[in-house]
């Protein structure tokens, strides 16, 4: 199982080889993501060219579980958020909570994005980039 952020998911529904590839290696992995980065997803439809097609977007990733609040997924994202502080590193909150979810369910984090790219993030989970 792996936790997605929005960035592989976003670029998986453009056709991004990279994203398109790493999604149909792991199908036969359970794929996880937390509904702010569904949210994030759905935003790109808000401000795309044209009008928003939700159903297309749930239709294209219907192999993607989101999934429901956790117990003390807020609390790994504050924590993740409060060790990165104390190491001088800024990570911005929505993705401090996708990290501290993917952490609390003992998951590797997937991305495309540079957004996950600070210093001590190894020490936390594993990330898998792009």
């Amino acid at each position: 199982m792996a936790l997605y952020d929005s960035s592989v998911l976003i670029d998986y529904l453009d056709g991004d080889h990279r994203a398109v590839d790493y999604v149909q290696s792991h199908f036969d992995e359970r794929a996880v993501a937390p509904p702010l980065v569904l949210f994030e997803v759905y935003q790109g439809e808000v401000f795309k060219t044209g009008p928003a097609d939700f159903d297309a977007v749930d239709g294209a990733l219907e192999w993607l579980t989101v999934i429901d609040a956790i117990p003390g997924m807020a609390r790994a994202a504050a924590e993740v958020q409060n060790t990165l502080h104390e190491r001088g590193v800024t990570l911005a909150p929505r993705d401090a909570f996708i990290t501290g979810t993917a952490r609390e369910l003992g998951e590797p984090l997937v991305v495309a994005d540079e957004d996950f790219d600070v210093d001590g993030m190894a020490d936390l989970l594993s990330v898998d980039v792009l």
